[in-house]
């Protein structure tokens, strides 16, 4: 088993993350769809969804990290991977 504290995510709580992700989604999507959605609450919903994301982009760098570090990868393989990542994430 590998070591995990307290406060740090696990790939069930990215899970969970996701799925509440997914659910706000489909609220906007029937909203929209019904045509009785308000421009102002959608995007307020919008704001929180994406907030949301964000969060979740956090938490599984934080869990991919956590699990290289496990895993004992080398120490230039997760510079790179970490570099490959902010990358990634501030061309969103």
């Amino acid at each position: 088993m590998v070591y995990k504290a307290k406060d740090e995510p696990s790939r069930e709580d990215l899970n969970h993350r996701l799925s509440r992700i997914m659910g706000q989604l489909e609220g906007l999507k029937k909203r929209v769809a019904s045509g009785e959605s308000d421009c102002v609450t959608d995007m307020g919903q919008i704001k929180a969804i994406r907030n949301a994301l964000w969060k979740f982009a956090e938490a599984y760098v934080e869990v991919h990290m956590a699990e290289c570090v496990a895993q004992k990868k080398p120490m230039n393989e997760m510079r790179d991977n970490l570099q490959s990542v902010i990358q990634a994430a501030f061309s969103i």
